[in-house]
């Protein structure tokens, strides 16, 4: 019986030690961030569409632009900084027309629009990520607990959501979102 209980004691703390050292050499159980680019209140028929200009910040990052090489996007999708949280980003992003008048296929019509607005038709929206997850991780727990992963090792997430205004006036949703993220690769 000694012989089980030693045993069971030395797989509980090889186990502690496992998840703290993968924690920190492999980078997990970090906080991810991912920024939702929202239009939800500007969806009547005349309000404008807005495109954002990719930046080697956001290039590579969101939904529109996974593989890095589109020179714009619609204000629209997802950009998932994952690990990398940076001190600021600036968001590019400029007024086009009613989505309803934007020739098919949009994309050659989006670039040379882009290409043609002067320096100073370009809008500004400063994000501080690091900023936003402290206040983030001050104000609440993470919800939703990890699926087969350790809490110790779950990565976590938060949700940002930036809603524009047919206006082009820009806010942080009330909506952001904490939780660990349901992956199974943390422990692959």
């Amino acid at each position: 019986m000694k012989a089980i209980n030693l045993l069971l004691a030395s797989v509980t703390s090889l186990i502690a030690l496992s998840s703290c050292a993968a924690s920190s050499v492999l980078g997990v159980g970090g906080t991810e961030l991912v920024v939702d680019l929202s239009q939800k209140k500007i969806m009547d028929r005349e309000d404008p569409m807005f495109i954002v200009r990719m930046t080697p910040q956001l290039s590579g990052k969101c939904d529109n632009d996974l593989d890095g090489t589109e020179r714009y996007i619609y204000w629209s999708g997802q950009c998932d900084f994952g690990g990398y949280k940076p001190d600021k980003v600036v968001i590019e992003y400029a007024k086009w027309k009613p989505y309803y008048q934007i020739p098919k296929p949009s994309k050659p019509h989006m670039i040379a629009f882009g290409d043609s607005l002067p320096a100073s038709a370009w809008q500004t929206y400063t994000l501080y990520p690091k900023k936003i997850m402290a206040e983030v991780k001050q104000g609440q727990d993470p919800k939703y607990n990890p699926l087969l992963v350790p809490k110790a090792i779950a990565r976590k997430s938060i949700l940002v959501y930036l809603e524009i205004n047919a206006d082009g006036s820009v806010s942080i949703s009330d909506n952001t979102q904490y939780g660990y993220t349901n992956n199974t690769d943390a422990v692959k």
